[in-house]
């Protein structure tokens, strides 16, 4: 009996050992073969990443532990490419509102210019008529020292159009005589004209005024006009 006993202690002493003799070589074959692969990576790896290989950086996109370069690459194009695409719709919208100002200020130019050209016309326009007034009231006092006959005689051969001028710029009473003593016809044309030519005189008087008021309002402060 003492002999069976100690024959089942002894199988498990066995398989104990052999247990051990396995872990053993599992661990020589680690410490042999797996740790010096692992330290040989190890090594290859930060002389690659010291001559400028990603292999860091590559082994955390690997793992998970970092976003690829690539896609925050991609991302940020997408974001500049919106950016440039806003910017040049805002250009475009700029050049056009800028065209449409251009225009207007063109537009602008050319009714300023007219209107110009039609204040030269007028101006001259009046200019000749300031001429004929003053003319005209230079040779009435002339004719209203004369006889009415002789101031007759005078004026037809002025004709028509300065004889007009000339009796417009006369008073009334002074006129009367010397027109009565002109041929009907001639005397008929000379009224009718020195009519018009009295409301001509007198609208260019008024506009002549209007603007030398205009130019003193206009004269800067602090200036005598």
């Amino acid at each position: 009996m003492a002999t069976k006993v100690n024959a089942q202690k002894a199988v498990p002493k066995r398989g104990e050992q052999k247990e051990r003799r396995g872990m053993s070589r599992l661990a020589w074959i680690v410490f042999v073969g797996v740790i010096p692969i692992i330290v040989a990576a190890i090594v290859i790896g930060v002389a690659l990443q010291f001559v400028g290989v990603p292999v860091w950086q590559t082994s955390l996109e690997v793992l998970g532990l970092r976003h690829s370069s690539a896609a925050s690459q991609t991302a940020g194009l997408s974001a500049t490419s919106q950016k440039v695409q806003a910017d040049q719709q805002e250009i475009s919208k700029l050049k056009s509102t800028n065209a449409a100002l251009s225009q207007q200020a063109q537009a602008q130019k050319s009714q300023i210019q007219d209107l110009e050209n039609q204040l030269q016309t007028m101006q001259k326009q009046q200019q000749v008529t300031t001429n004929h007034v003053q003319s005209a009231q230079q040779e009435a006092n002339i004719l209203a020292q004369m006889d009415a006959q002789a101031a007759a005689s005078v004026l037809q051969k002025m004709g028509a159009n300065e004889a007009a001028w000339v009796v417009a710029a006369m008073p009334a009473d002074t006129s009367g005589p010397i027109v009565q003593d002109l041929p009907t016809a001639f005397a008929s044309t000379v009224v009718q004209q020195a009519a018009d030519d009295a409301q001509i005189a007198s609208a260019s008087t008024s506009n002549s005024t209007a603007n030398s008021t205009a130019a003193v309002g206009t004269t800067p402060a602090g200036t005598t006009p």
